[in-house]
Parts: structure tokens; C-alpha cells; sequence
């Protein structure tokens, strides 16, 4: 949704930052099993850049590509552009990333983090993706999944939305809040699938695959979900296998299990009390229930899953 960056400010919301920072270590763990720094980064600045001085301060990225569709806010854009080394091109994401070389030489970071319902445009953009990347080069895309309406009503406007690549065998009954979320999932496997099988068959050399690595959604407003991985060979393959990252980072995903950030709604002095009293069972809980004045287990447990990557808000003063 173009312009939404006047709507949103991105730098505050608390399941995004979240999400960054689950994707920083998920990187870095991958990085790691590559033996490789070199990174190129893809993604869409708007006019904060959020995650370009992410990745540029955790990774020290240096190639970097933002693209922007709204031509006509080119100045502000320019204006806000905190590196030098942010190259900006303006375009579709379906325009620019055909146009962007050296797919093939380069080890590429893509987050095509859009703020509009799940449509043909972005399956549009993951099957360049997948023609072009490098094996190692990671891919993410984040969309909106929310479609309004009954569930004849969400399979209509799912259709109308991903056009060509919709698949009518996929039952009605389907199209539920809960439920678009894994079709969405299918359509992009279905795609990458296909796409890597027509890409082996004309040069087998590598037998390039695809490893899920991200399947979660967040709700900071919208209904958002994000899903991608990495693209690799056997070899590759096997070594992030053999790694337990998958296992160890478990907000992670290979099949249809979707991880939800969900934060619960806690002052910063229960923030204290509970990480002083996590891990905690059940019945731990139970036998002391008063000592945590009326916060609830379901809190602690959705604060358990995320604490590690809470973000801490304070107020400040800058001089300009």
C-alpha cells in the first residue's frame, strides 16, 4: 500500500520489532553455518529505513537496495536515506527486481516487507526470486492476510486478489481467519515447486531447493503474516539440518506450523516480576498465584515465547 509510511510509524510497533529481531538471529545463525559475512540486502526503506540500519549495525551491510514505488516522494525518501550506501530505485517490486543484477553472484538478503493483502504481485515477485537467487540467498515476503467477509466472501476476494496463480481446488470451508494463512503458504510452496523444478531441469548442476525457514504472523494493527526461507543445494542442506537451528530457534518453522507473536499487554514492573519468575509450571503457578497480582498464566506464557526479543520503549530528547 503505497504511502502507508504516513500512516504507520514502523520504528514503534511492538510485534514488528519483535520480528526483527527474530529474523537478525535467524540470519546470523545461517551466516554462520555459510562461513560467509558477505550480504547483500534487499528490501523496501520507505521513509524510515528501519531495517536497512538494522541489518547495516548488526551485519555491517554495505550493499543495500531500497525499493520505493512512490516516485513522486523520491525527495523525501532521499532525504531520510541514512547511509550512503543505500542505493534507491524507484519502481513496482515487480519493475525493479528484474532489473537488479548480479542475483547470481551475490549471497542475498530479500525482505519484501508489503503492507497490502497477499496478491499475484508478490507470487509475481517470489517467482523472480526464485529464477534469479543464488544458492545461500535468503527470501522473505510480509503481507497482509486479512480478507473481509464470510467465507465465500474471503474466497472471492482471495481470487480476485491472486489472480492467475489462484488454485480452485483449495475447499471453501478453508477461508477462515485461521485458515488463509496455510493456503497462502501452499500457493507460495506450490509456486517455488514449480519454479525450481522448470530451473533444474535446465541446468541440474545443483539441484537448487527450497528450505522454509519462517512461517509467523503478528497483529499490530493489521493481520500481518511473514513466511520465506533460503535457497540451497544438498550440501547446504544437510549442513543447516545437522546445525538444530531449526530446533533451537523456535519461533522457526519447516512445515505448516505458524509461530504468533503475540504481546501481552504487560506494565514494565510485571515485565520485572515475571522474568524473575520464568521458567514456571503450571502448578508452580498455581501454588503461588497470588505473588503475581492478577497477571495471568496465558500472559506469562506468550511472554515466555517472546521475551528474549521484547522491545523496551523510553522517552528521550534530541537536540537538531
Amino acid at each position: 500500500m503505497p504511502g502507508s509510511d504516513q500512516n504507520i510509524n514502523y520504528q514503534i510497533r511492538p510485534s514488528k520489532s519483535i520480528e526483527r529481531k527474530m529474523m537478525c538471529e535467524l540470519v546470523k545463525e545461517i551466516q554462520i553455518i555459510q562461513g560467509t559475512s558477505e550480504l547483500r540486502y534487499i528490501g523496501m526503506g520507505a521513509k524510515y529505513f528501519t531495517d536497512f540500519l538494522l541489518f547495516h549495525n548488526e551485519f555491517g551491510v554495505t550493499d543495500m537496495i531500497s525499493i520505493e514505488a512512490e516516485r513522486e516522494r523520491a525527495m523525501r525518501y532521499e532525504f531520510n536515506k541514512p547511509l550512503k550506501s543505500i542505493q534507491m530505485i524507484y519502481g513496482t517490486t515487480n519493475e525493479v527486481l528484474p532489473q537488479i543484477d548480479q542475483f547470481e553472484e551475490k549471497m542475498n538478503l530479500v525482505w519484501l516487507d508489503y503492507d497490502g493483502a497477499f496478491s499475484e504481485g508478490m507470487l509475481s515477485d517470489i517467482e523472480t526470486l526464485c529464477r534469479r537467487l543464488y544458492v545461500g540467498s535468503m527470501f522473505f515476503i510480509s503481507c497482509n492476510y486479512s480478507f473481509a467477509g464470510k467465507a465465500s466472501e474471503k474466497r472471492s476476494a482471495f481470487e480476485k486478489s491472486v489472480g492467475d496463480y489462484f488454485e480452485p481446488d483449495i475447499e471453501k470451508s478453508r477461508y477462515t481467519n485461521n485458515g488463509i494463512p496455510l493456503i497462502i503458504q501452499e500457493l507460495i510452496n506450490n509456486l517455488i515447486l514449480k519454479v525450481l523444478e522448470k530451473r533444474n531441469r535446465s541446468d541440474s548442476s545443483r539441484n537448487v531447493q527450497y528450505m522454509q525457514l519462517l512461517f509467523l504472523k503478528y497483529k499490530d494493527g493489521a493481520p500481518m503474516l511473514t513466511i520465506g526461507g533460503i535457497l540451497v543445494d544438498d550440501e547446504l542442506k544437510d549442513r543447516i539440518i545437522n546445525s538444530n537451528i531449526l530446533q533451537k530457534l523456535i519461533y522457526c518453522s519447516r512445515d505448516n506450523e505458524c509461530f504468533n507473536i503475540e504481546v501481552p499487554k504487560l506494565t514494565y514492573k510485571e515485565i520485572q516480576l515475571v522474568l524473575r519468575e520464568i521458567p514456571i509450571t503450571d502448578k508452580e503457578y498455581e501454588e503461588n498465584k497470588e505473588r503475581f497480582h492478577g497477571i495471568g498464566l496465558d500472559e506469562i506464557r506468550k511472554f515466555e515465547k517472546i521475551y528474549r526479543y521484547y522491545p523496551y520503549y523510553t522517552e528521550g530528547c534530541l537536540n537538531t
